[in-house]
């Protein structure tokens, strides 16, 4: 299996902790003592949200990790974030699509993820058509879908702390 990025922002509680955990995304809003545990479990910490840029600098984490507007012109919104974070991490999230994978790649950040889709057989497709083209890290950012995740080419999962309890780990 992949390695596992923990998506914290819907939680409240405890966040789980684990060596299968190589990174957490966490937001301005979390409890400032989970974020002190978080910290000291020396895992990789990605900020998300409005203002990622700024809590990642005001609580000095590793990067920030960013959904895609599809609206917006790519180059406007990865190219700033990319120059600010100058050797700090820059991950981001896109539909699972070839158009959208070519274009955030030209930006290099060290990891695009995809949003699976319900269509399993579309999305593993796409995910070995951008893996034997591109040396940029893939994620999946998994919908709790049932279907087995070995199945995937990726780098990287992206769970939920509910998906990650579901998964046994």
């Amino acid at each position: 299996m992949p390695q596992i990025i923990l998506d914290t922002r819907a939680e409240s509680g405890s966040i789980p902790q684990s060596d299968k955990i190589s990174c957490y995304i966490v937001s301005s809003d979390i409890n400032a003592e989970i974020l002190r545990q978080l910290k000291q479990s020396q895992k990789m910490i990605l900020s998300c949200g409005a203002d990622s840029l700024e809590f990642c600098r005001r609580e000095n984490l590793d990067g920030i990790f960013v959904e895609l507007d599809e609206k917006k012109p790519v180059k406007s919104q990865l190219k700033p974030l990319r120059e600010a974070l100058k050797h700090k991490t820059l991950g981001v999230l896109i539909p699972i699509r070839r158009h959208e994978a070519m274009l955030v790649g030209e930006i290099e950040p060290e990891f695009i993820a995809f949003k699976q889709g319900d269509d399993v057989e579309h999305d593993k497709s796409i995910l070995s058509w951008y893996n034997e083209l591109f040396l940029i890290p893939s994620a999946l950012y998994y919908n709790g879908s049932k279907e087995d995740l070995g199945e995937y080419v990726v780098d990287f999962v992206i769970l939920t702390a509910k998906n990650f309890k579901n998964f046994g780990c």
